[in-house]
């Protein structure tokens, strides 16, 4: 009885949308926007864009409602709103950044990331493969935190207004007064490059300290060959070392020399 009521009802609120009652639209906002937000957010991460994306799909909904003849059809319309939506956000610059911070860790592809949606059967599966995701950009986060002190200061400026604004260049242009939000967008795309090509070096170094055969050759101790890291593939300088060590550089040259000498006769013999 109540499967026919719902079923009725439904009915009645599809012809109300189709005349253009709110009452009709109202009806399907109430019963199905959580669940579009839920999605849109999982995909995004942050409840503002999510909101945004959600609403521009019901308002979308009103203005093509002449086209929705059941609530299947609506349904899909409205996925298709979110899909796209979410593909646009993850193609838009200002989210680059975060984009390529999970990319660093084997995500070829934003595409990847958003399949999780399509099926609605799989909602337990997006979740445990999001909590994943989550625990791979906080592990990014952590070796961008490491880095950005090496990075001169505006950079490291530009990368803290960009998280602290969201990547709204507008905003960033306001808050620093004399640049346009193209000057901004610039200063930000460098940054993400100078920031990629470090953490893909820092990737490369740990793969290769990793190689315990690299280390059994070589005998060097951990200190040693965290400088070598430092000096050679970071290319920071003995001073630049020291800090990051908490070493005087007077340390950090011995260190180097004595790491520096047990390699050299290894060389000669190979």
């Amino acid at each position: 009885m109540n499967k026919l009521y719902s079923q009725k009802n439904t009915k009645k609120q599809l012809i109300q949308l189709n005349k253009g009652i709110e009452a009709g639209l109202n009806y399907f906002y109430e019963k199905f926007y959580p669940y579009f937000y839920l999605r849109s957010n999982r995909a995004t991460r942050d409840t503002c864009i999510a909101t945004s994306i959600t609403h521009e799909a019901f308002l979308r909904l009103w203005l093509y409602r002449e086209n929705i003849h059941s609530e299947e059809d609506l349904l899909h319309f409205l996925k298709m709103q979110i899909k796209k939506a979410i593909h646009i956000f993850y193609s838009n610059p200002r989210s680059r950044f975060h984009r390529s911070l999970l990319q660093l860790d084997s995500i070829e592809n934003y595409q990847e990331f958003l399949a999780g949606y399509e099926e609605d059967d799989d909602a337990h599966e997006d979740l445990v493969y999001l909590d994943k995701l989550d625990n791979e950009k906080q592990h990014q986060l952590d070796k961008l935190n490491k880095v950005l002190p090496f990075l001169n200061l505006e950079h490291q400026l530009f990368i803290r207004l960009s998280l602290q604004y969201s990547f709204n260049y507008e905003r960033i242009a306001y808050y620093l007064g004399g640049i346009s939000d193209y000057e901004v967008s610039l200063k930000v795309e460098k940054t993400i490059a100078v920031l990629r090509s470090i953490l893909n070096s820092y990737e490369k170094i740990n793969k290769a300290i990793s190689n315990k055969k690299i280390i059994a050759q070589v005998e060097l101790t951990d200190e040693q060959v965290e400088i070598f890291r430092m000096r050679y593939e970071l290319q920071f300088s003995f001073e630049q070392i020291s800090k990051q060590l908490h070493l005087n550089t007077t340390a950090v040259k011995k260190i180097f020399i004595e790491a520096h000498s047990k390699i050299k006769p290894r060389k000669k013999t190979a």
